[in-house]
């Protein structure tokens, strides 16, 4: 991995000619319960960008530490932007990598907030930029926000930064004024859904479902890791052999 801000702007222009694909980790600063850090979704974000660099050569932007989070604005300390300062921020910095003539990029990213803005960035980059760009998470399927999963992944990455001893076990509340929740939906519909709604703990997953951080191992944390890291490696090896101009839409008729 290279990052972009430890190099000169020289090292930067050498390296455009070998290297065409650009990682953006992508993440937030937001409540993950009463016993992991706020930042748990970028930390999350740049250690995974760290596994694929030791599998791949890439370009790495700086990453973006604060998302899409006002669901979890109740929990103090908490930060968010408003989607659409989101999504031109994220396109006003491919933009400019692009001006330089990078023109594949990934997003990795770490928290589920951000994912329906950076697909619509990617949608727009590609359709209307002829930039390729793709949105991978940083985390493989979980069993929760803040539990078991994220928790083994946190005690992996940065175990300083976890307390355990204030892990909570939390069941997801089950209906909304009285209508029945499934996951973050009031059956058969979406609403926006605030996590106070779900839960006071902050630990969340599926209604009536008990989330266990309490059970969480640094063990579990690194095969959830390894396993997923294996995929978004391959590919970035795949991004990396296509032409440009495959990956591009084909000419409207």
């Amino acid at each position: 991995m290279v990052k972009l801000a430890e190099i000169t702007w020289t090292d930067a222009e050498e390296l455009r000619k070998r290297v065409d694909t650009i990682l953006v980790p992508v993440g937030s600063t937001e409540q993950h319960g009463p016993h992991c850090p706020l930042g748990t979704d970028t930390l999350t974000a740049e250690y995974v960008v760290k596994l694929i660099e030791q599998k791949t050569e890439v370009l790495v932007t700086p990453v973006i530490p604060v998302g899409i989070s006002d669901h979890h604005r109740q929990f103090t300390g908490t930060l968010w932007v408003s989607p659409t300062i989101f999504r031109e921020f994220l396109k006003a910095i491919v933009l400019s990598a692009a001006s330089h003539g990078w023109q594949k990029f990934l997003f990795v990213n770490g928290h589920g907030g951000n994912t329906a803005s950076l697909h619509e960035v990617c949608e727009d980059l590609r359709r209307q930029h002829n930039i390729f760009a793709a949105v991978a998470n940083a985390y493989p399927k979980m069993d929760g926000h803040a539990g078991k999963d994220e928790t083994s992944i946190m005690l992996q990455i940065r175990p300083e930064l976890v307390h355990m001893e204030r892990a909570s076990n939390t069941i997801q509340l089950t209906n909304l004024a009285g209508i029945p929740m499934k996951m973050q939906r009031i059956e058969p519909a979406e609403y926006g859904f605030d996590t106070i709604d779900l839960s006071s703990t902050g630990v969340f997953g599926a209604a009536g479902k008990t989330i266990k951080p309490t059970e969480a191992t640094s063990e579990n944390g690194k095969q959830l890791l390894d396993n997923y890291v294996a995929e978004v490696v391959a590919l970035v090896e795949n991004l990396k052999k296509a032409k440009i101009e495959d990956l591009l839409p084909k000419p409207h008729k």
